[in-house]
């Protein structure tokens, strides 16, 4: 998810009446979560798809991840949000339509009030848990293989992003000053996909660093690069 000063932004329209079809944003930038009367539905990536088919829905929430800017080269003017415009079927709902926009800064993550969880919660989920160190804290790493996209904060700081898919590096690194002894605070924000059952909802702290290789990811299409 975004880090500041670049924070995600999320759209909500409310259309007049039922819609059903495909959604289309001609220029995402980055990453763009799409939500059908609060259900999620998938996402589009600049550099994968521009499109989506969607059910019937009423209201349309699209969750817009910047990922960083590229410096060089014709990408060098590289703005975020959604540059393009917003299409459903042939209709362009991104002009004359009332939309509510607000930003998630993730700066004050202390500040959410979290729930018991009792069933699996969707993407785009706030989470929290804790653990317990036993004597002097040590270097740790965060193994995150069992999700996909998002950012996680230990004891309030920001430990960084994770998208094991995409790669290279697995684990995020904890430095042991980031840690103490007795009980730690983890929350994460996953952005994308959840475990298909509550048994899933977990980390690992290990004590080793994994850096992966630099196979090809499906999710990353390096043609972008190609100039």
């Amino acid at each position: 998810v975004s880090l500041l000063p670049y924070p995600p932004r999320v759209r909500e329209a409310v259309v007049s009446t039922q819609s059903t079809g495909e959604l289309e944003i001609t220029d995402p930038r980055d990453m763009v979560y799409v939500f059908a009367d609060d259900k999620y539905i998938g996402k589009i990536y600049r550099a994968v798809n521009k499109k989506i088919s969607l059910p019937t829905f009423k209201k349309l929430g699209l969750l817009v991840e910047n990922m960083g800017r590229i410096n060089y080269g014709p990408f060098l003017h590289d703005y975020k949000g959604l540059v393009g415009d917003v299409k459903l079927g042939d209709e362009t709902v991104s002009k004359g339509t009332d939309w509510n926009i607000w930003s998630l800064p993730l700066n004050n993550t202390h500040l959410a009030e979290f729930n018991d969880l009792r069933s699996n919660p969707g993407p785009a989920s706030l989470m929290k848990g804790l653990f317990t160190i036993h004597g002097r804290p040590a270097d740790t790493w965060v193994k995150m293989s069992n999700f996909d996209k998002g950012v996680i904060f230990i004891n309030g700081r920001n430990i960084g992003r994770y998208w094991p898919v995409a790669g290279p590096q697995k684990h995020l690194y904890v430095p042991s000053v980031f840690l103490k002894s007795g009980q730690n605070e983890m929350i994460m924000f996953e952005v994308s996909k959840m475990p298909s059952s509550t048994g899933g909802l977990f980390v690992e702290l290990v004590d080793h660093l994994d850096v992966g290789s630099c196979e090809e990811s499906p999710e990353i299409d390096k043609s972008i690069f190609d100039y």
